[in-house]
């Protein structure tokens, strides 16, 4: 629970039924990452070189955090 933002000490506090909500939660948002990920493996099994780089790029595009710039 920590891994998905959870400290230390909220932890400790928790009810049990807490403990079992979030947890259900954090286990359908990591089968909804599995389920993306899957799609990309297949993807990049059934894809030609192009149409795999242009996936990469878009995927690392949307990735990247936004740059910040200064107006000093």
């Amino acid at each position: 629970m920590i891994e998905h933002g959870h400290r230390l000490p909220d932890l400790l506090d928790y009810t049990l039924a807490q403990v079992r909500a979030f947890l259900g939660a954090i286990q359908r948002s990591d089968a909804a990452r599995d389920a993306r990920l899957l799609s990309v493996i297949a993807i990049g099994t059934r894809g030609d070189g192009a149409h795999l780089d242009q996936t990469l790029d878009r995927l690392t595009d949307t990735a990247q955090p936004p740059i910040r710039t200064s107006h000093r």
